[in-house]
């Protein structure tokens, strides 16, 4: 499998305006911290999950908790959440999770080919919810080209969202992806209620996995058995509890 982490090879004649010279390099010498900080958390992963946008991880850690022979990675680009998240990992002493500050993208190119995910989750991102502002959504097909090489052959990307038409437009990107296939009806790995998502109305949820051809069911594999993972087979909307 080829690397994926970008190659910065500007040639001194090229016309590159100086701000967008000094954006190529601060993310280089970004991805190469990056670098430091994960391998060794890497090289021992027999599992993982990473949740891209994790808030103040109340999901992640309650998921660690439950699966503790699971490496968990949370990221998230606000320092006050990411402090927060870690916070709760040290009081639980929970060695298999860990919160990153870092950006989606820089961080999945900054991973090496041996690394694989058994779950991806997505909760509550930002909808960008102006036209003019869809391309800054997570959810687009080079987003799902980029992660597809980390998925485990069952893997799962997990999405979940309030916001109607950000969820149509995720169900119609991964649906119409060639290396993906959406799950009917959708699994999910774990369920604990945040703080934000108690406070939403409704919300609507998709899962997906990488594609081969084959016509594995995955509802009826577990990924996990040593640790007791269930699946959870979920409604589109379910009721706000009261």
């Amino acid at each position: 499998m080829p690397s994926h982490s970008p190659q910065y090879a500007i040639a001194p004649d090229q016309a590159i305006p100086d701000g967008l010279r000094d954006a190529i390099e601060r993310k280089g010498v970004r991805q190469q911290e990056l670098r430091a900080r994960m391998d060794p958390i890497l090289s021992t992963a027999q599992h993982a999950v990473l949740e891209i946008g994790c808030g103040h991880g109340h999901w992640l850690t309650a998921y660690a908790t439950a699966h503790p022979a699971t490496t968990c990675i949370g990221l998230d680009i606000i320092s006050q959440r990411v402090a927060k998240s870690q916070l709760k990992a040290t009081k639980r002493q929970l060695n298999n999770l860990h919160f990153i500050k870092a950006e989606a993208i820089e961080f999945i190119e900054i991973l090496p080919p041996s690394v694989s995910f058994d779950w991806i989750m997505v909760l509550f991102p930002d909808p960008w919810p102006k036209k003019r502002h869809h391309r800054r959504r997570l959810i687009q097909s080079s987003f799902l080209d980029l992660i597809h090489p980390f998925m485990t052959p069952e893997g799962k990307l997990c999405f979940r969202t309030d916001d109607d038409p950000y969820f149509s437009w995720a169900r119609d990107i991964i649906g119409n992806h060639p290396k993906w296939r959406l799950d009917e009806p959708t699994i999910w790995p774990f369920e604990c209620e945040t703080l934000f998502q108690a406070m939403m109305d409704h919300w609507q949820s998709l899962s997906a996995g990488i594609t081969d051809g084959s016509q594995t069911d995955f509802s009826q594999v577990l990924r996990h058995p040593a640790d007791n993972c269930k699946w959870y087979k979920i409604p589109d909307i379910p009721p706000r509890k009261t």
